[in-house]
């Protein structure tokens, strides 16, 4: 009788701590969620199994779940997107820097060309000023 109590307690403990439940004890809409986690880290889209637990157990904890996997999915969507729209922006800026950068050095070079004649106009009309007198 010890022995059988022993194996008991031993074969509970042991139970207790594989932490996985075979598939007979776990509830059908856990299982459906878990498909639908399978679904969405292999396809990256919005799983099937999700529609059919919202459909079948619209009530149930793991719908719950399903939805906020759903919600938290769409936002990370629309996030990426605007990440993107982002990226795009900031090549077009970057770009149209490089031109005015370009345009800027440009116009330097015209100024000082500028400053260059003018120095020489000063000087040639100090030179006729100076042959008319």
């Amino acid at each position: 009788m010890r022995l059988l109590f022993c194996l008991s307690l031993m074969f509970l403990f042991t139970g207790c701590t594989a932490g996985v439940l075979p598939p007979w004890l776990t509830p059908p809409d856990q299982q459906i969620f878990v498909q639908g986690m399978e679904e969405f880290d292999s396809a990256g889209g919005e799983p099937e199994a999700f529609a059919v637990l919202q459909q079948n157990y619209p009530d149930s904890l793991w719908t719950a779940r399903a939805q906020t996997i759903q919600k938290l999915s769409e936002i990370i969507q629309k996030q990426q997107k605007a990440i993107s729209r982002q990226a795009a922006n900031q090549t077009a800026s970057s770009q149209q820097n490089q031109k005015l950068q370009q345009q800027i050095e440009s116009l330097e070079n015209d100024l000082e060309t500028l400053a260059a004649e003018r120095t020489k106009l000063r000087q040639l009309l100090i030179e006729l000023e100076q042959r008319d007198r």
